[in-house]
């Protein structure tokens, strides 16, 4: 009896730290310091309770109780004294490496091709107390940042965890996940029906088109490359709420998969704009400019390999999507803050891209077309700018000019500048006159620039 309490009064400590981690997720911060704060507390607390159900784990198959915190030898001592519970633990880690999207032949990522290799590299005892004290040093220069993944120490905890409550079968978080992803997909009160009503169809239809899949997570994935576009009405909106749903769990393995269901696709190559690297040695993150040099947007490749998209519009703003390459991130943000403009000088109509900040894709982005300094004059006109895309614009002094943009939100909005250029600084283009907005079907052969 006295066995049984120790055990689940063990269960309970990680399980405690298991909803701390949970509950209180990492909130990114421009200032790095503050960031790397909150990942430190958070690892530490893992570190010190994997630590601990290591050891109880070791002393229960009759191994000795060590006072030393590196875990990478607490787990080949666990693998000497109970070989089956540390093979669960590598098959558990490499199932959470997959799931994560990790590549183990990245910069700081070698570590992660095992679970020794891990432990001995972000859960040796140097690194435990270098996660205490990283305030008294403050350095984000720290190697240990970069080789620190809290969601593969929360998965390690986990896994502990199950080895602790000894049940079988075991739970890896490929089985957790696709266990959340049936419970969103599959919900009794939003599948109920009355007999002969039209909603039997529907949900037969939705039923139907899930079994074609091997998983219920691959079924999703599916609806996400479909833009959720997957039958009629119902079962569209059963995937998205589905999709929904796991974005709001508390357990960052399930979010992550309904997260990174919103890739963007393949980008065109209408356009592809420069960027410049924040760290030119390794080229993982920069901003990405206009030919101008106004800034778009910041760009990042996450530790998964995709590349997080984080638009700039009078100053950073939260990432909207997500890329699988630096290209494809660099296109996204052309689209989103240029526009091909028709434009007419002189009676002679040409086509120029021009930068624009208006509601695009980004609905919180407040709507405002690309020209500025729109003070009236005495007459009631107005002086504008306009940032044309290339400096090759051709245009001159006291030229008429007509500028003619859609939006993208809705197709048929055009706005029109037009007025008298007074102006010309390379690619930015004053000019005195004001704007009006018309409606018009576009062209099907529109081309971009």
């Amino acid at each position: 009896m006295t066995d049984l309490i120790e055990q689940a009064i063990m269960q309970h400590s990680v399980q405690d730290v298991i909803q701390i981690l949970e509950n209180q997720p990492v909130q990114p911060d421009l200032i790095g310091q503050i960031t790397a704060v909150q990942v430190m507390n958070r690892v530490s607390i893992a570190h010190l309770s994997v630590e601990r159900a290591l050891k109880f784990l070791i002393t229960g198959a009759g191994g000795p109780l060590t006072q030393e915190h590196h875990l990478g030898d607490r787990l080949r001592e666990l693998a000497e004294h109970d070989p089956s519970s540390a093979n669960f633990l590598k098959h558990a880690f490499q199932v959470a490496v997959r799931h994560y999207r990790f590549n183990p032949n990245m910069d700081n990522m070698g570590h992660l091709k095992s679970l020794e290799s891990y432990l001995d590299v972000a859960g040796s005892d140097r690194a435990f107390q270098d996660l205490r004290y990283w305030e008294l040093r403050q350095s984000l220069d720290e190697v240990l940042l970069r080789r620190l993944y809290l969601p593969m120490h929360l998965e390690l905890l986990r896994a502990v965890l199950e080895l602790l409550r000894g049940r079988s079968p075991i739970d890896t978080v490929a089985i957790r996940v696709e266990r959340a992803v049936k419970q969103a997909m599959f919900s009794p009160s939003e599948l109920a029906y009355a007999p002969g009503t039209p909603k039997e169809d529907s949900v037969n239809a939705y039923l139907e088109w899930i079994q074609g899949f091997v998983s219920w997570s691959d079924a999703l994935v599916e609806a996400a490359r479909r833009q959720f576009m997957i039958g009629d009405e119902f079962a569209n909106g059963m995937v998205i709420k589905a999709q929904q749903a796991l974005l709001q769990s508390v357990d960052p393995a399930v979010s992550y998969f309904a997260d990174a269901l919103d890739v963007l696709p393949k980008q065109p190559r209408n356009v592809i704009p420069p960027v410049e690297g924040l760290d030119s040695h390794s080229q993982q993150r920069g901003f990405v400019k206009a030919p101008s040099g106004t800034t778009l947007g910041f760009i990042e490749r996450r530790r998964d390999g995709l590349w997080s998209i984080t638009p700039y519009l009078y100053g950073p703003m939260a990432e909207t999507a997500k890329a699988e390459s630096q290209t494809d991130a660099r296109c996204y943000l052309a689209a989103q803050f240029s526009r091909v403009a028709e434009i007419t000088v002189n009676g002679e109509q040409r086509r120029h891209r021009i930068v624009v900040n208006e509601e695009t894709h980004v609905q919180w982005i407040p709507v405002q077309v690309g020209y500025t300094d729109n003070l009236p004059t005495a007459n009631g006109t107005r002086f504008q700018k306009v940032e044309f895309w290339d400096a090759d614009h051709g245009l001159k002094g006291d030229d008429q000019i007509s500028i003619k943009v859609r939006l993208a939100a809705d197709r048929r909005l055009v706005h029109v500048l037009a007025g008298v250029v007074t102006k010309i600084d390379r690619n930015v283009v004053h000019l005195s006159g004001d704007y009006s907005d018309e409606f018009n079907e576009p062209d099907p052969d529109e081309q971009s620039v």
